[in-house]
């Protein structure tokens, strides 16, 4: 079955770090995890890569479609409902959340003196207008934002260098294994929201290159994260940024080029305010293509209107104030256990019976071969990361040395994993469905 692809890997990777990037709200760490904040990402970097290789067998088991087209033919009218009107009740929640989160940042940090349900109505406005339009609009907005974002998290360590002290990074790994195991876990509700891009399986028309961007757009996410983590540790202090609300904000404000150059933290969180606006587009376009997947129109710009107001009045009545939002923050990652590990291994199962696996493409054999090797190095990379983890909470209460020695590993396994997914990402271009 040929299948026009309307995106592009980069524009998938992209779109994948700009969910994750945005979804992840560090404050709880610092409490629970102190000093070795940094390390908090691995395993919801591990759980998206098992959604990665989900979305890659149902690719090539049903090509052309999304994971609701994929319920309503495996399952039936019935059963497809069922799992479709639970994915799209998991969306909708993930959207007010975040749309909850982003008009009390907005309302408390760059705009104090406008109400908060008029932030909202602006936000549904713009949701309604990328909601008439197609996916591919969205992607080449984020083509321009997103590697404004990127330049700016990359260069923070440079104009924050006068800010800097590493020791307070130390010691490293000493406080044992729970805490750091707790504070992964919350971090699961954040890095599970690729799991919206199920909606979008039919954009791509080679199972192999959604497999290799989603990847690569994982740990990019996830290399931002540690970084702005890391960063937040050795400028602010674990104890300081614990009690913070927003305490990437303030980080942005310890920015400080000459005289000339004062309240950088308005330029640098107006364009990750941008970021944020994209991943709530994205989510809202999900959401209407599993409605529209009812109807069977194909077409879900109808049900814009109705749905983004329908969202803007679930959004108000939701949360009475902040911490009520950081408590449901903390519950997403129970929720997307409880709801995308089911649903994914039910799919994958289904996908692997002979009847759907006469379904793939002739090219299979060669999206094996092609891309292997740096699909195996980066795998590799990861799991040594979690080994130099390990001599650390191991020997670094005792070795303060081999504690520092474990998270130069973890950070020389990062970086070095980013750059093999990368390579995975460029080989797999090359392949095309024959």
């Amino acid at each position: 079955m040929n299948q026009q692809q309307i995106i592009n890997m980069r524009q998938l990777a992209w779109i994948v770090a700009a969910i994750i990037s945005t979804s992840s709200h560090p404050r709880a760490t610092f409490s629970i995890t102190h000093q070795d904040a940094g390390f908090t990402y691995i395993l919801p970097l591990i759980y998206v890569l098992f959604i990665t290789f989900i979305f890659y067998e149902l690719a090539k088991a049903f090509p052309g479609k999304n994971i609701f087209h994929i319920s309503f033919e495996v399952l039936g009218n019935v059963g497809g409902g069922i799992i479709n009107g639970i994915i799209i009740i998991y969306i909708w929640l993930m959207l007010i959340r975040h749309m909850a989160f982003q008009s009390a940042f907005i309302d408390s940090t760059l705009l104090e003196l406008t109400p908060r349900i008029i932030i909202l109505l602006i936000v549904v406005l713009v949701l309604i207008y990328y909601g008439r339009t197609s996916f591919e609009v969205i992607l080449r907005v984020n083509d321009i934002l997103f590697p404004m974002t990127l330049i700016i998290t990359m260069t923070l360590p440079i104009l924050l260098s006068n800010k800097i002290d590493f020791s307070r990074l130390t010691p490293i790994l000493s406080d044992g294994v729970m805490p750091l195991i707790k504070s992964n876990f919350l971090f699961f509700g954040g890095f599970s929201e690729v799991f919206i891009l199920g909606a979008f399986l039919h954009a791509l028309s080679v199972p192999r290159q959604i497999h290799s961007a989603i990847r690569f757009g994982g740990i990019l996410s996830f290399v931002m994260l540690t970084l702005i983590t890391v960063l937040e540790i050795v400028v602010l202090g674990p104890s300081v940024a614990s009690k913070l609300t927003f305490p990437f904000y303030l980080l942005a404000g310890q920015i400080e080029i000459t005289d000339f150059l004062e309240r950088m933290e308005v330029i640098v969180e107006s364009v990750y305010t941008f970021s944020y606006m994209i991943s709530m587009v994205v989510m809202f376009i999900s959401l209407l293509i599993g409605l529209s997947s009812f109807s069977k129109r194909g077409d879900h710009s109808v049900y814009s209107f109705s749905i983004g107001w329908f969202v803007f009045a679930t959004t108000v009545v939701s949360f009475e104030n902040i911490t009520e939002m950081f408590s449901f923050n903390i519950s997403t990652f129970v929720i997307a256990i409880v709801v995308q590990i089911p649903i994914l291994i039910l799919l994958f199962i289904i996908s692997k019976r002979k009847k759907y696996r006469m379904k793939k493409y002739k090219s299979g054999k060669k999206e094996h071969r092609v891309g292997r090797k740096w699909r195996i190095f980066t795998n590799g990379l990861l799991f040594i990361s979690i080994l130099f983890i390990a001599l650390g909470i191991t020997f670094g209460q005792d070795y303060i040395y081999l504690g520092f020695v474990a998270g130069t590993g973890y950070a020389m396994c990062m970086i070095s994993a980013l750059i093999t997914s990368l390579m995975e990402m460029k080989t797999s271009k090359q392949l095309r469905e024959e």
